[in-house]
């Protein structure tokens, strides 16, 4: 009878205890001043969403836009400069002395970009992968906990960075690396950034990372595989198919290819055991460029000649001014002239 009033006594003052520690929790930290920092920070966010246009310097040949069209980055003599459309500031991302940006791409859903430079050190060329942060302001060098440096080194002069892919939510990062003879390399990068040759002298295409996954899906040959998977990635009844892209919901996107276009588009979850294909039917076959893959969801066709794109989940169409340039979180952006114009779909 005493260990059970003892236990019940011990109950009692810990609930106690933590009846007190929530009372302190919510007036202290979930109080009113608290409260008001959070919304001027939301309205400070949500500038971007209220700007529908945004001017930029002349002779720009190429930009490019953060997810939420906020940043805009391009290369002005070999010098990669961001501009926040929020206060029409500018900053540049310093690189090292002599270097040069060879590459660089916006992260998904994320204000940061992976920038690629070409340095030469004692004799030696190398790729070194950057990572910027637009809103700081501020770059850093990528290294593994033994701070070595993150780097690939040339074979050949000619070597150039074709693409790289990523999954944030895994720290997942793939360098594909091109020679002059048309193969490839396929590097991999983990989240403590220890770098891996995982591919050598292959013909490689299309290489998306699943969102929650750390296996790269390739284009080989004529052939899709799955990194550390055997056999090759096949769609029910489609003999040749090309990758178009991921989104946050962890599908995979898939063109099926007919006399060089593609007539449909396939997606599913690839971690999933019974893999569900979902179809999206196409009016006529269209170029594989003409399909864009946003990260939100939205699978979007441009037509150039109407100056328009559907939006083939919802059935729903943007008209655009100008020049396509990409998607964003809300909808797409084109250019007419100096001025970045945001299209949403409403």
């Amino acid at each position: 009878m005493s260990k059970l009033k003892r236990r019940l006594m011990w109950f009692s003052i810990a609930f106690i205890l933590q009846q007190f520690i929530f009372l302190c929790v919510e007036n202290v930290y979930l109080g009113t001043d608290l409260n008001i920092k959070a919304e001027k920070v939301q309205e400070k966010e949500n500038l971007a969403d209220k700007k529908t246009e945004i001017d930029i310097k002349s002779g720009l040949n190429e930009v490019k836009l953060s997810t939420d069209g906020r940043f805009v980055s391009y290369l002005e003599d070999n010098k990669l400069k961001i501009l926040d459309s929020n206060d029409n500031k500018e900053k540049e991302c310093q690189i090292d002395e002599g270097a040069e940006v060879v590459f660089y791409k916006w992260l998904s859903n994320e204000n940061n970009i992976i920038v690629i430079q070409k340095v030469k050190e004692k004799g030696v060329t190398y790729f070194e992968p950057v990572s910027f942060d637009a809103k700081k302001g501020e770059a850093r060098e990528l290294a593994d906990y033994d701070y070595n440096k993150f780097r690939i080194k040339l074979q050949n002069s000619k070597d150039k960075i074709d693409d790289v892919v990523f999954s944030t939510p895994t720290s997942t990062l793939y360098i594909k690396v091109k020679q002059s003879d048309g193969k490839c390399d396929l590097y991999y990068a983990n989240i403590m950034n220890q770098l891996k040759k995982v591919k050598a002298d292959k013909v490689l295409g299309n290489v998306v990372v699943p969102t929650t996954s750390t296996n790269a899906v390739i284009e080989e040959g004529s052939n899709i595989t799955i990194l550390n998977t055997k056999g090759n990635l096949s769609i029910p009844n489609v003999k040749a198919s090309k990758i178009l892209g991921v989104d946050v919901n962890d599908n995979v996107y898939f063109g099926e290819v007919s006399d060089n276009k593609i007539k449909k588009i396939y997606y599913t979850v690839l971690s999933e055991k019974n893999r569900k294909w979902n179809e999206l039917k196409l009016t006529n076959p269209i170029d594989k460029e003409s399909i864009i893959i946003d990260y939100s969801g939205n699978v979007y066709v441009n037509n150039k000649t109407e100056g328009s794109v559907l939006e083939l989940t919802s059935n729903k169409s943007i008209k655009y001014k100008g020049d396509f340039v990409q998607s964003y979180s809300k909808g797409i952006i084109s250019k007419v002239g100096n001025k970045l114009m945001k299209n949403k779909l409403e």
